[in-house]
């Protein structure tokens, strides 16, 4: 395809919750003591935008001390079924240096905390955290904290945690490292029944839809309506909806309408999860309940409650208690 709608679709976009994210991470970094290490704890449901706030730190890192190119800043991914050594390991990874098969967990800590001196690292992106809470982790709670309050206190790093809302057990039940972190940055959704969030991920739908239109890929459906059927898709997150789109424009492989039936072919192709995706692209529109439930249900996913605040709201929850 020589189109560049992909490239366009793949690209971040700069919707309210995300810059709002962004600059809540970035002013509590500049308030933090210039000595000391701090903990920003960045948390939400799955494919909700948290790893594009990790982009763009990434992004926005200074030089490193170093003769070859790199950022000041370090990302790493924590693998499942973590212990303390693939908490160091994962970041020394992340700097690019290699671990020894035999390599023992102090060994692999004193090069990592050596490398963040030398290298003048600002700030570690840790993503994944959830893993170190999640049924089968090598590590209790209190343990998993105890490295991360280490990284902190040996290093005077910043260090950006980024997983799903379960991981706030570990900061709940751990007070050192809880008094190292500053308030949890909570990435959720937009909600339907909030006005302005509503006003927020069409505005969303609408720079996507220009992207595409302008591509030579436009919408043969009303405004209001492609809104309405995409946010019942993406439960609110605009990640998915934008992966609706370019699956859309893959599969048309050269620029023409989109109609009702791609999206529905495009939801049914990326369906994985307990949303009916390709349910909300049938003939018939969906209704307010069938909206508020997907919202609902990527909450719930996520261990995070759901706020009633309209009549549809209230038919979902009975029909919830009820069932």
């Amino acid at each position: 395809m020589t189109s560049n709608a992909i490239p366009l679709l793949s690209q971040i976009v700069l919707h309210d919750a995300f810059c709002d994210a962004v600059a809540t991470v970035e002013f509590l970094l500049k308030t933090r003591s210039p000595r000391d290490g701090c903990i920003v704890p960045v948390l939400g449901p799955t494919r909700v935008g948290k790893k594009a706030v990790a982009r763009h730190l990434l992004d926005t890192a200074g030089p490193a001390h170093s003769l070859v190119p790199t950022g000041d800043v370090v990302y790493c991914s924590l693998p499942p079924q973590s212990s303390g050594k693939n908490i160091y390991g994962a970041i020394l990874s992340g700097l690019k240096q290699r671990i020894g098969p035999n390599e023992t967990t102090k060994s692999i800590r004193d090069r990592l905390f050596a490398a963040i001196r030398h290298l003048g690292i600002k700030m570690v992106v840790i993503d994944e955290v959830n893993h170190l809470i999640e049924r089968g982790a090598n590590l209790a709670p209190r343990e998993a904290a105890d490295h991360l309050k280490t990284i902190v206190d040996e290093t005077g790093v910043s260090v950006v945690l980024i997983g799903l809302p379960r991981f706030q057990r570990i900061l709940d039940e751990n007070e050192q490292l809880r008094d190292r972190s500053f308030g949890t940055i909570l990435f959720k959704p937009y909600d339907w029944q909030v006005d302005k969030e509503r006003d927020a991920f069409a505005s969303a739908v609408d720079a996507a839809l220009d992207s595409l239109e302008t591509s030579g890929f436009p919408v043969a459906l009303e405004f209001e309506d492609v809104v309405r059927r995409l946010y019942g898709a993406s439960g609110g997150r605009v990640p998915v909806m934008m992966r609706v789109l370019k699956f859309c424009a893959l599969a048309k492989q050269e620029p023409r309408t989109l109609m009702l039936r791609d999206f529905e072919t495009a939801a049914r192709a990326m369906q994985q999860s307990g949303i009916p995706t390709a349910s909300f692209f049938a003939k018939q529109e969906p209704d307010e309940v069938d909206i508020l439930r997907s919202f609902a249900c990527t909450m719930s996913e996520a261990g995070l409650e759901f706020s009633v605040e309209s009549l549809a709201g209230v038919d979902l929850a009975y029909g919830a208690n009820s069932a």
